[in-house]
């Protein structure tokens, strides 16, 4: 049993291996990192590299504008979201749950970007329809539609006005102390406002 190295003398011949093999591979590597990017030498390693993968090859400057296009507006779209659902959580934290003010403010960016950029023709209503049915997608889409009218063709004042007279019919209780219409009706307000304030 004496004969056999101890696991100590393995360690130390494997650590000075391994401190040699590093060593020789920084030392004895051809390629080198010219740290100085001014100097004429790196000039040319520069451009081997850049031979080495054309970008030109891979994308054009129309495709790069292009792509950064898309990434600016789908960035502004996120920053509205973002900005109604805090506007959203503001007003009306205390009436309904979080989670349904943040989906109600992204659905309404999307319709009203729909709106705007297609050129599609949806009525107040059918907006307000629309975010409303995702949200509580137990209501029929005519019941929507009857309590949305009031609220999307309010004769006197603006659309704020038609939001808080809604808020005043409705007792400041949880959102599930609230009755199904009370809920649908509270719903469609937030939309309203929602709409209102990604249309500015």
């Amino acid at each position: 049993m004496n004969n056999q190295p101890s696991r100590s003398q393995f360690s130390a011949n494997n650590s000075t291996q391994v401190e040699l093999d590093l060593l020789n591979s920084i030392v004895l590597d051809d390629i080198a990192y010219p740290w100085n990017p001014e100097a004429a030498e790196s000039d040319t390693y520069f451009d081997s590299l850049e031979e080495e993968l054309p970008l030109s090859d891979l994308i054009t400057d129309l495709e790069i504008t292009s792509g950064c296009k898309h990434f600016y507006s789908q960035t502004d779209r996120l920053f509205s979201v973002i900005d109604i659902q805090n506007s959203l959580f503001e007003k009306f934290s205390g009436l309904a749950p979080k989670n349904l003010l943040n989906k109600l403010g992204k659905i309404a960016v999307n319709v009203v970007d729909q709106v705007n950029s297609l050129g599609s023709i949806l009525s107040l209503s059918d907006q307000l329809v629309h975010c409303v049915s995702e949200v509580l997608p137990g209501w029929d889409l005519e019941d929507l539609e009857v309590m949305a009218r009031p609220l999307a063709y309010s004769m006197r004042g603006s659309q704020n006005d038609a939001v808080e007279n809604t808020l005043a019919t409705i007792q400041s209780t949880s959102w599930s102390d609230l009755s199904e219409v009370e809920q649908a009706r509270l719903s469609l307000a937030i939309a309203l406002y929602a709409i209102s304030e990604a249309n500015n």
